[in-house]
């Protein structure tokens, strides 16, 4: 993972997510510092084109292969839920720094994925700043 660059960012993310997690690719709590972070931006970086116009968090799992993810209930645990929340996130976030741009349901469903993150980790300084971030991300 060290030796290899992030793909480049759309400028809308590199305005928006200018924090050093976003760029920082063996950090453990940084949005393509896990395996799933890392391979999934890879992964949708390469297939890109197969993204329709407007993508969806939802269309970045499918391309990356996770399509099931996120189906939790209405009141989901980190316990429960982490590992499907860690791939929401990392696909929220590789839809905004490969297009700049996020759609409303998928939004809601990365800082739903963050909160049960910090639930099952802790408040990690690296998933606060992605809640803030995502928080007050405008289209």
């Amino acid at each position: 993972m060290d030796n290899e660059k992030l793909p480049n960012a759309h400028p809308a993310f590199s305005s928006h997510f200018s924090a050093p997690i976003y760029e920082a690719p063996a950090a453990e709590f940084a949005p393509f510092g896990t395996d799933e972070g890392w391979d999934i931006l890879h992964s949708v970086a390469q297939d890109r084109d197969q993204l329709p116009n407007n993508a969806s968090v939802n269309d970045v799992l499918t391309l990356a292969g996770f399509p099931d993810a996120g189906g939790w209930d209405e009141s989901p645990s980190g316990e429960e839920w982490y590992e499907d929340a860690t791939l929401i996130t990392a696909s929220a976030f590789t839809l905004l720094r490969l297009t700049g741009q996020i759609d409303d349901a998928g939004l809601r469903q990365a800082l739903e994925a963050v909160d049960i993150l910090i639930d099952f980790f802790g408040d990690q300084p690296e998933l606060q700043q992605q809640r803030s971030d995502l928080s007050s991300w405008t289209a």
